[in-house]
């Protein structure tokens, strides 16, 4: 080396002037020698990352029912938990859950994730979509009008009375569908059971036209709120809440206590018993793991951060509803919780860790002694290059020795001058620098013998 390193710029200055170019003229050649092997590994590698799909590149919608519905709610908080995180998220409005669903299950539709009610539909009939649990619960309402009811089976007592059962597909008229069924056998569509949206419902439950209305709603969407707190509107409890869950499992019991809805009027006046489905998320099976990993964390938050008015017990999101699969990021969610990488990683970046970890612990255990192959590839570049410029070179000494015309010397004299030349360029790591030195010394040698053999031919 020209001069003892005292830093890494020295070092960096002295390496780019004198032995840079060198080493990379070496590593073009290497590159070549393994050519061979170094294209279907790239091609591997490619197909690998395209595999992996490290990135979500996929758009994301998700339908939310309803505007002013409990979904539309949440659908606009994930969307802040999104762009917070870095991720865009499109909410999209359809005229119900179930329609969303439909939408999900459509090739052509651009929606991949939709809010489900439980009880409406299950995995048999969707094979292509996963669950990722429920966010929150939907209770089960029947608001009506007049004087206080008390009555066994609420279903029951309005077989025959006018009430709004939900617009024709929808969540509600579904699940009125299956409960007035239940305890009504063959009751089927009466004209009294009035097709309504909830917002037309509750309009002529005000002006006399209905006896009462159901829906399936959370606590917080508009139509609900405008109900609750409306004094000429009263509240059906459910006696039976424990008969109907035993009997429909995708169903819980829940309570609305004695005045928590207006504590100075006493409203309700009694504690009301409810049913109440959950309300699910769903996914195409090829979402992004990232999106997953997304739509799982938002949920988190959006419970742990905002208030909720049935405290039932359960954390959300919950795997309370089997009806369909569990995707498999969700169950590593439920099983493992929240991994500690999304603390300090962006969401893609943890997720495509979480996600891979076994894969990339494989390959590093198989990278081990590559690496270490890899890290003696600069050695073996310094001595292959220096062995074949010795075994040229004892070439032509051989050559030489059996030489008997000035043509041929000076043909030899050439090769071993080229041969010099070369040499002085060839970049060498610094454990073989003595190799270096006596080939050169070796070249040298041999080169002065040969034009020493040459001027005893021209005497």
């Amino acid at each position: 080396m020209p001069k003892k390193f005292f830093t890494v710029a020295d070092f960096l200055r002295w390496y780019t002037r004198y032995d840079l170019k060198r080493e990379g003229h070496a590593w073009v050649k290497t590159l070549r020698y393994y050519l061979p092997i170094l294209v279907p590994t790239v091609i591997i590698t490619i197909s690998a990352l395209i595999y992996i799909k490290p990135f979500p590149d996929q758009q994301t919608f998700l339908a939310i029912g309803q505007a002013g519905s409990g979904t539309d709610r949440i659908g606009k908080e994930f969307t802040n938990y999104f762009k917070g995180r870095g991720l865009t998220l499109t909410i999209e409005n359809t005229s119900g859950l179930e329609a969303g669903l439909q939408k999900l299950d459509d090739t052509a539709s651009k929606i991949n994730a939709s809010f489900v009610t439980s009880g409406t539909a299950t995995g048999k009939d969707f094979p292509n979509l996963v669950s990722l649990g429920s966010v929150q619960i939907a209770p089960l309402w029947l608001f009506y009008r007049g004087e206080t009811i008390n009555a066994d089976d609420p279903f029951e007592y309005y077989v025959n009375k006018k009430i709004g059962v939900g617009a024709d597909g929808t969540v509600t008229n579904k699940i009125f569908t299956r409960l007035m069924e239940l305890t009504n056998p063959g009751t089927g569509n009466r004209p009294n059971f009035q097709k309504l949206t909830h917002i037309d419902a509750a309009k002529q439950l005000r002006d006399g036209k209905l006896d009462a209305i159901f829906i399936v709603n959370s606590y917080d969407s508009e139509i609900v709120q405008s109900l609750l707190n409306d004094p000429s509107i009263k509240l059906m409890s459910f006696p039976l809440a424990d008969a109907y869950v035993r009997k429909l499992p995708f169903l819980q019991k829940v309570v609305v206590p004695k005045a928590s809805i207006n504590i100075d009027a006493i409203r309700p006046a009694t504690d009301i018993t409810l049913l109440a489905s959950s309300v699910n998320l769903l996914v195409q099976k090829d979402v992004h793991p990232a999106i997953q990993w997304a739509f799982l964390l938002a949920s988190e938050d959006f419970y742990l951060t905002k208030d909720h008015f049935f405290n039932n017990g359960q954390k959300y999101p919950n795997y309370k509803d089997k009806t369909f699969p569990l995707s498999p990021i969700a169950n590593r969610f439920y099983t493992s919780g929240q991994p500690e990488l999304f603390n300090y990683l962006p969401i893609w970046l943890a997720a495509l860790l979480e996600n891979m970890w076994f894969i990339i612990l494989a390959v590093f255990l198989v990278m081990l002694p590559i690496i270490y192959k890899v890290t003696g590839l600069r050695s073996f570049i310094s001595q292959k290059f220096l062995w074949e410029h010795f075994w040229l070179l004892r070439f032509l000494e051989d050559e030489l020795k059996g030489a008997t015309t000035k043509h041929s010397i000076e043909t030899i004299v050439s090769r071993l001058e080229s041969l010099d030349s070369e040499v002085s360029s060839t970049w060498v790591e610094d454990k073989d620098m003595r190799h270096y030195y006596n080939l050169s010394r070796c070249i040298s040698s041999t080169l002065s013998e040969a034009k020493k053999k040459l001027a005893q031919q021209s005497e």
